[in-house]
């Protein structure tokens, strides 16, 4: 049997990137500008970058077995995010981190997998960032992988792109995100943003 998960919506090219001081007061002045000051996708290269699909309201989701639909527990997606996206630079002496790139690419993303002998959903393991508080959005989640039965895919395909904007530059402080955390809020969230439960829905169309 031939198993596909497919997601159609909103593809990311992100990165981070820590600046100085000076260079963070330089971004805040020039806003979007900051894309032509250096070679074309310069702001590709962050130490920390993600690419994937945003899990979000546009986001569709289909998982068929032999080209029939099959039903999938959207929440189980976003049910164990990596929690990893500002330790590299929480952990050292930057001070500042710039958010660039873009999150609006409308485009579809497939991973099929080939002589699977049985479907069962726990099998999926999915691979998602959380980005609530370096997006400034609460719920922020990007899928950068899927396995099944802990097997990547057989072939992974990306089609359909019809072009993205570049993001407003964001600048992180992280001083304030340390005191944030050691006053107890959870790593990926920071303070409270506007919230609507995207994820209590169940795939199978």
């Amino acid at each position: 049997m031939e198993l596909e998960f497919t997601v159609h919506g909103h593809s990311c090219d992100l990165a981070l990137h820590p600046v100085s001081e000076k260079t963070a007061r330089i971004i805040q002045e020039q806003g979007s500008e900051v894309y032509s000051m250096k070679a074309l996708e310069w702001w590709r290269k962050g130490n920390t970058a993600t690419w994937g699909m945003r899990i979000d309201d546009v986001c569709h989701i289909r998982v068929t077995l032999d080209g029939e639909p099959v039903e999938l527990d959207r929440t189980a997606i976003v049910a164990d995010p990596l929690k990893i996206r500002r330790r590299l630079y929480l952990d050292s002496r930057a001070k500042f981190l710039c958010v660039l790139g873009f999150d609006n690419e409308v485009c579809k993303f497939t991973w099929k997998w080939s002589n699977i002998e049985e479907f069962n959903p726990a099998k999926f393991d999915f691979m998602v960032h959380q980005w609530d508080r370096i997006m400034g959005e609460r719920g922020y989640f990007i899928l950068d992988e899927v396995r099944y039965d802990d097997e990547f895919a057989t072939n992974h395909d990306w089609c359909d792109a019809s072009g993205f904007t570049l993001v407003p530059p964001r600048i992180i402080d992280l001083e304030e995100v340390r005191r944030e955390l050691n006053q107890g809020a959870p790593e990926h969230e920071g303070p409270p943003f506007p919230f609507r439960d995207k994820t209590s829905q169940t795939v199978s169309e």
